[in-house]
């Protein structure tokens, strides 16, 4: 996906967020913030230029939908693009310091998935007030690369 594409999914993402409660949403609230997370490491991966911004969309790390021109989706092996989570793949170019701290923060988010949406631990206020501080951060960095970029043309 474009960076384009990145922030509009992110804006998209941050309202559903609002409308949610943290606690009583949590699942739907956490996936919402974790994937508009992943969008923000994405696109600033992009803003990089250390993963490709092609219209391609992740299935498996290394397998990529790709537009055809008949309209259709088809299953590719390309470069590394979007990533599914921080770490699939994994990034084997030098990443800037801003973004290994936003790859941090989404691991800080993430670490509660697997406890708090499959596992069956109860989210607390304390988790909500970590996984929003964490996104937030992360949105905010993506945010200063991007006021940096724009700075550079």
């Amino acid at each position: 996906m474009n960076v384009k594409s990145h922030l509009e999914k992110i804006a998209r993402l941050e309202l559903l967020r609002a409308r949610l409660d943290p606690l009583q949403d949590f699942e739907l609230w956490f996936w919402a913030g974790m994937t508009a997370g992943t969008h923000a490491v994405n696109a600033a991966l992009h803003l990089a230029s250390i993963t490709s911004s092609d219209d391609a969309f992740p299935m498996q790390p290394g397998v990529y939908l790709v537009p055809q021109t008949d309209g259709t989706l088809r299953a590719t092996f390309c470069e590394p693009g979007d990533v599914l989570h921080v770490g699939r793949p994994k990034i084997e170019a030098p990443v800037p310091e801003d973004i290994a701290s936003m790859m941090h923060l989404m691991e800080t988010i993430e670490q509660y998935r697997d406890p708090c949406v499959r596992e069956g631990l109860e989210p607390s206020a304390a988790i909500v007030e970590e996984c929003d501080a964490a996104l937030l951060r992360c949105l905010q960095l993506l945010n200063d690369r991007l006021h940096e970029v724009a700075h550079e043309y």
